[in-house]
């Protein structure tokens, strides 16, 4: 065989085959899950373009569509992996008030747990509010989507709780558990949703660790005084 100029054989010989990289198809759909939760409690769903999120992944546009079909489908996965997060903080925490599928505390102390579990879960994952938030201004229409899936059992979660100790006669039926639920839903996520500007009101830190327990020490009062029996 001729040897070119630097003695190496004309069909390449010498050369040696890079090793093909192997593919993670689980990494890879949580790198894009990743990167588009950023990206969407940022801006939003409208105010979030694929190549944003394509180029923080370090992926093409057609590993959106494989994993999740287009846009809308990747936004719907984002929002239920964060309500999914919110399950299993409550079903860890819930499981520990019982004992062989009996619940150990009364029914007004398992829903005042299932209040702290969702104050403390907000705390830990503020994310969870910017998605709703936007999604809420943007109409709302990915919330609904997966109500029946996941929203709607934690929801109903919640409702049974309150209607157990109203049943009990622990907590006063004069409110109505829908209203009751969003109505602390909301004090809860308001903290959280626009922390940043209340500084001026409490003059500390919001965010800070002991006004986050100040917080939810003051939650926890007005709920056990709005629900006095009379």
């Amino acid at each position: 065989m001729k040897k070119n100029k630097k003695g190496e054989g004309r069909a390449g010989a010498g050369k040696t085959k890079e090793p093909r990289l192997k593919r993670d198809p689980v990494k890879t759909r949580e790198t894009i899950l990743a990167c588009a939760t950023k990206a969407f409690a940022r801006a939003g769903f409208l105010g979030t373009s694929l190549s944003e999120i394509l180029e923080k992944a370090k992926v093409n546009k057609r590993m959106i569509y494989h994993y999740f079909g287009a846009k809308e489908g990747l936004y719907r996965a984002v929002h239920i992996q964060q309500w999914q997060a919110l399950e299993a903080w409550f079903a860890v925490r819930l499981s520990q008030s019982s004992r062989g599928g009996a619940f150990q505390l009364e029914s007004e102390a398992l829903l005042d747990e299932a209040l702290t579990i969702f104050h403390e879960f907000i705390g830990h994952n503020q994310t969870f509010v910017r998605l709703m938030m936007w999604d809420g201004l943007e109409g709302g229409g990915v919330s609904r989507s997966i109500w029946k899936d996941i929203r709607g059992p934690i929801y109903h979660r919640m409702e049974a709780l309150v209607q157990a100790a109203q049943a009990a006669g622990l907590m006063t039926t004069e409110l109505k558990p829908d209203h009751l639920i969003v109505t602390f839903m909301g004090a809860i996520s308001f903290y959280f949703a626009y922390a940043n500007s209340l500084e001026d009101i409490f003059q500390r830190p919001p965010l800070s660790p002991e006004m986050l327990a100040e917080r939810k020490e003051q939650v926890m009062k007005i709920f056990h005084l709005a629900l006095r029996k009379t």
